[in-house]
């Protein structure tokens, strides 16, 4: 299916009925309505809507039995990771976080309740983690520009990277649970919160979604998925992985329903500079793309935890499988093998029957 923006941002919203198109404009998102069935008597529909948010493109698709109700629970849902983007992202000036980044060496800043506790949790991710996940990246993402228009094109600077590195160490944020404030512990601090972001935005649209009577979605944000309950035909969501190096196929898919699968993936923001690959997954401890994986997948049941955990998975490979606990994932390693443990290894095999 292709998906088309109208002039001036309008909608366009596609009813399928049978041999019957309605066609009607509303709004600033495209939603569509692929599919209409009736199960024990009962008429669903099928419909989606999709925005470009976040740096990437979000796509939700809901099943319900009302188009009026179905449809805005879909804006709303985009709304809601709207203006998570609109607390979280350090690229607009006008960002809770890029006050944040501003001001918190030169006085402690009050946080609100949300970004407080999306902050505490990050840094819980990296205290666990042995630091290999860092929110204080921003000074290395804003160098290598792989989140902005303008990425490196040239070999990079080694000793600038090892300059910058004085500077990411989530060790430098202090938080005061008395007051809910921020303070950064060295001059040159910068969040960037890209790696666990776009997950709770998930999650919250997700909330949004079920608050407003929809139970049965998926959402997908850049390769990020949660999904919740049905399709309109009764059978569970259909999710793939895709090949890192041919983007038009998928290595392995597999049927969910009320769980989130998350990918990172060196094939999304990347340059090829003298024959080398450089992407956007960089390994805190050494400012560099990290070399060991091409894609890694992991399935859990919210995408907030997903995300961080497929990036540990991309950036430690062999060396965090152990720490994963039983929780599925696949990954795909810097030479083009396959590793996947036993319970994701059963998930794609269900999914080809």
């Amino acid at each position: 299916m292709n998906y088309t923006f109208l002039p001036n941002n309008k909608i366009k919203i596609y009813f399928k009925l049978f041999s019957g198109v309605v066609k009607v404009l509303l709004l600033s998102i495209i939603f569509y309505s692929q599919n209409i069935f009736a199960q024990n008597e009962e008429i669903k529909f099928e419909m989606s809507a999709n925005k470009y948010l976040m740096g990437t493109e979000f796509m939700i698709t809901v099943v319900h039995k009302s188009i009026d109700s179905g449809k805005m629970a879909m804006y709303y849902a985009l709304r809601e990771i709207e203006r998570i983007e609109n607390v979280t992202s350090n690229y607009k000036d006008s960002t809770e976080i890029s006050y944040v980044n501003k001001n918190a060496f030169i006085k402690p800043v009050k946080l609100t309740p949300e970004l407080f506790g999306l902050i505490t949790r990050s840094l819980d991710y990296s205290k666990m983690y042995d630091g290999y996940f860092d929110i204080t990246v921003g000074p290395l993402t804003n160098y290598w520009g792989f989140n902005s228009d303008h990425p490196i094109d040239t070999e990079p600077d080694k000793k600038r990277i090892k300059e910058l590195l004085k500077f990411v160490d989530y060790k430098y944020i202090k938080l005061n649970f008395d007051d809910s404030t921020i303070s950064f512990l060295k001059k040159g601090v910068e969040i960037d919160l890209g790696g666990i972001a776009k997950g709770y935005a998930l999650d919250r649209a997700s909330e949004v979604l079920r608050k407003r009577g929809v139970n049965d979605f998926l959402i997908n944000g850049g390769g990020d998925v949660y999904a919740s309950g049905r399709k309109a035909d009764g059978n569970k969501w259909v999710v793939g992985i895709k090949d890192p190096r041919n983007n038009e196929n998928l290595v392995a898919t597999m049927e969910v329903e009320n769980t989130g699968v998350c990918t990172s993936g060196d094939y999304e923001r990347f340059k090829i500079i003298n024959g080398k690959r450089y992407h956007h997954i960089f390994n805190p401890k050494t400012g560099f793309p990290a070399p060991g994986s091409q894609s890694s997948t992991v399935v859990v049941d919210n995408c907030e935890k997903g995300v961080v955990l497929s990036k540990l998975l991309f950036i430690r490979g062999e060396n965090y499988r152990d720490f994963l606990n039983g929780i599925p994932y696949y990954e795909i390693d810097g030479e083009g093998s396959i590793i996947l443990n036993v319970v994701m290894e059963k998930m794609i095999n269900e999914g080809k029957k």
